[in-house]
């Protein structure tokens, strides 16, 4: 292993709803985000922990060659496109608003279908607050 520094990827905040089947079963999602996974199991990301990721439909080649090759300019060749189901990136000022939305009690994001659900499926057990 050599001791070279790992260099920063840019700011990259994402949205996760599942870690990939259990959304696409329950909700039918082919779309996501893919990650470079380390022959670790650990996913690659910079000095800040930002994560080199893609948008992409579960399978799409194309977007797989893509973070291959950005893994690879970053000096991590070894590894695989890793896909997880339903992940969305957010911009900066949407992760903004979600941060204040959680500090609300709100869902951060109604993008979050998995958090939106379940809370339908709570209100519906145990009623709605109001």
């Amino acid at each position: 292993m050599s001791n070279t520094k790992i260099p920063k990827i840019g700011k990259s905040k994402i949205t996760h709803i599942d870690k990939g089947s259990g959304q696409r079963n329950m909700f039918g999602y082919e779309w996501g985000l893919y990650f470079w996974r380390l022959p670790s199991g650990r996913l690659f990301k910079d000095d800040g922990g930002r994560l080199l990721n893609v948008p992409s439909v579960k399978g799409d080649i194309g977007q797989m060659s893509k973070i291959r090759q950005a893994a690879a300019s970053y000096g991590q060749p070894d590894g695989e496109a890793w896909f997880y189901a339903g992940a969305n990136r957010a911009t900066d000022e949407e992760y903004g608003e979600q941060l204040d939305r959680l500090n609300q009690g709100l869902i951060p994001s109604m993008n979050d279908l998995g958090a939106v659900h379940a809370a339908k499926k709570t209100a519906a057990i145990y009623g709605d607050a109001e």
